[in-house]
C-alpha cells in the first residue's frame, strides 16, 4: 500500500488493496486519506471516490489548519485569532434582543457547563472535526446526558457556524460528525382516576388552575402560571401569548417564538368552567392576571406578584403525598395526558403538535409514538377497504 504524499506535512491519499499505485485509477476500491490535525493527531478518513477529490479534502483541511487566509479580511482574521470564550460572549451579547430570555439562560447553562471547560480557550480559527470529535468523547467520558449533549452541541454549532460564515474558519468543522442522538425517555401519563385525586389532593384552587390548564389544554409549567381570563378569544379556545419564566416576576413571550406570538389550543368545557370559577371568586388584576399575590391560595404572605416555578413544585410534591400517588409524577406529567387524551381519542398528531407548541412536529412524535401503538395497523385495514 503506497501513497501519495503531498508536500509541506499536507497528509497522504492511498488506496488499501494489491494493485500497483500506477494502476489505482482502474480499482474501485475507494481512496482514503490520512493527515494531522491541529492538535497533531493522525486521523484518517475515507470513501473518496477519485485521486481529485482526495485530494481537495487535504488542502482544505491543511488550509483549515493555517487559518483564514491573509487576504485582507480584518474581522476574519481577528475572529479567527479569538479565544472561542471571548468571540461566543460577543455574539450572543449582540444576538440577546432577538432571543427569548429562557433561550438564553439554555445557551449560557452549554457553555458554563459543556462547551467553555474544554473549548473556551480554544483559538476560533483551529476548530477541526477532529476538535469536535474529541470534545464529544469527552462528554461521553464524563457520562454527560444525551439531552444535555445534543443541546450543547447544537449551541457550539450555532456559534461556530457564525465563524465560519464571517470567514474565520476555512472549512465546515461539523463536516461527518454525527451529532449525539437523543430520545426521549418514555413519559409517565396519569390515569383519570389519579388526575381527579390530584384535583382534590390540591392544596388551594390556584393549584387547582394550574392542573385544569396543563391537562385540558395542554400549557406549560410557566405557561399556565401566567393564566390570564382575557386569553378565553372563544367558549371553545384559549390563547396561549405569555410565560412565567422560572421565577422572574413578569411575563415573558413563548418558548420558540417572538414577543406577540401565539398559539391557540382547544379549551374543554370543564376547564372553562373553572377558570370562570376562579376569575368569579378570586378576581383578576386589571390586566386580566388570575395567578397574582394570594389568588386562591390564602396565602397574603407569598413574595412574588407572579407565581414561580419553585412556588408551585413545592406545592406539587405536597399534592401527590396527600393524592398518595404510585407514581411520583412530575407537574409536566400533567400536560403528557393532554397529549395523551388527544392522540387516543383520534386527534391527528400533527395537529398535536401545533397545540403543544413543539418546534417540529418530530419531537411530537418522538415523545408520544407509542400512544400509536397500533396505527400502521388501523392504516392497513382501512386502505384495504379501497382496494
Amino acid at each position: 500500500m503506497a501513497g501519495q504524499i503531498f508536500p509541506h506535512g499536507m497528509g497522504t491519499f492511498f488506496k488499501e488493496c494489491e494493485r500497483s499505485q500506477s494502476r489505482w485509477s482502474k480499482c474501485p476500491h475507494p481512496y482514503k486519506i490520512r493527515y494531522r490535525d491541529t492538535t497533531g493527531r493522525q486521523r484518517e478518513e475515507a470513501g473518496y471516490a477519485t485521486q481529485d477529490k482526495a485530494a481537495t479534502r487535504l488542502v482544505e483541511i491543511h488550509q483549515a489548519k493555517k487559518g483564514p487566509a491573509k487576504d485582507g479580511n480584518t474581522e476574519a482574521q481577528e475572529i479567527a485569532e479569538m479565544r472561542f470564550k471571548d468571540f461566543a460572549t460577543r455574539y450572543i451579547s449582540n444576538r440577546k434582543r432577538g432571543l427569548t430570555s429562557n433561550t438564553v439562560d439554555q445557551y449560557e447553562g452549554s457553555f458554563r457547563t459543556q462547551i467553555y471547560p474544554r473549548l473556551g480557550s480554544r483559538r476560533v480559527g483551529t476548530f477541526t472535526p477532529g476538535v469536535i470529535e474529541d470534545w464529544l468523547n469527552g462528554m461521553e467520558l464524563d457520562k454527560v446526558g444525551s439531552a444535555s449533549q445534543r443541546s450543547a452541541y447544537l449551541v457550539l454549532k450555532l456559534v461556530i457556524d457564525a465563524a465560519r460564515h464571517r470567514g474565520a474558519i476555512a472549512m465546515d468543522p461539523f463536516l461527518d460528525v454525527a451529532p449525539p442522538d437523543y430520545m426521549p425517555p418514555e413519559v409517565t401519563i396519569p390515569t383519570l382516576a389519579e388526575l381527579n385525586a390530584l384535583r382534590d389532593a390540591a392544596e388551594g384552587d390556584d393549584l387547582r388552575l394550574v392542573i385544569e390548564l396543563m391537562s385540558g389544554c395542554g400549557h406549560r409549567n410557566g405557561e399556565a402560571h401566567a393564566a390570564n381570563i382575557k386569553s378565553i378569544v372563544a367558549g371553545d379556545v384559549y390563547r396561549i401569548n405569555e410565560q412565567i419564566h422560572g421565577n422572574r416576576v413578569e411575563p415573558a413571550q413563548l418558548k420558540h417564538r417572538k414577543r406577540g406570538e401565539f398559539r391557540e389550543v382547544p379549551l374543554p368545557r370543564k376547564t372553562h368552567e373553572f377558570i370562570s370559577y376562579f376569575a368569579d371568586t378570586y378576581g383578576a388584576d386589571r390586566n386580566g392576571y388570575l395567578l397574582v399575590r394570594g389568588n386562591g391560595a390564602g396565602s397574603p404572605h407569598i413574595q412574588s406578584y407572579f407565581y414561580g416555578d419553585q412556588t408551585l413544585r413545592w406545592r406539587w410534591r405536597r399534592c401527590l403525598e396527600r393524592a398518595d400517588a404510585g407514581t411520583t409524577y412530575k407537574l409536566y406529567s400533567l400536560r403528557h395526558y393532554f397529549a395523551s387524551n388527544c392522540l387516543t381519542h383520534g386527534i391527528p398528531i400533527t395537529d398535536v403538535a401545533e397545540w403543544m407548541g413543539h418546534k417540529s412536529i418530530e419531537v411530537t412524535y418522538r415523545i408520544y409514538r407509542h400512544l400509536l401503538p397500533g396505527s400502521l395497523t388501523r392504516a392497513a385495514k382501512i386502505l384495504n377497504e379501497r382496494l
